[in-house]
């Protein structure tokens, strides 16, 4: 059996909105990435399930690739599009 750790995830803008709250706690299996959290969340909290395919994912405040491994203590953030004019 993989072990398991929990990160908390800074959501930001309309994902914060959407879900109705600013971080939530998740649960994934070590070794994880960052495509890992974000599968689990979209699972979790369908507002992020619908609105994955635009929204990146930071850790410790770089944004990063689905690849990108993450471990216990890092700092990860959903961010979604941000428009302007």
């Amino acid at each position: 059996m993989l072990p398991r750790f929990e990160l908390e995830v800074h959501l930001f803008a309309s994902v914060r909105e959407a879900v109705g709250r600013d971080r939530v706690r998740v649960s994934v299996d070590a070794p994880a990435r960052a495509a890992d959290v974000l599968e689990v969340l979209a699972r979790e909290h369908p507002a992020i399930g619908a609105a994955r395919r635009s929204l990146a994912i930071a850790v410790n405040q770089e944004v990063v690739g689905g690849a990108h491994p993450v471990a216990p203590g890092d700092e990860v953030a959903l961010i979604p599009p941000v428009g302007g004019g």
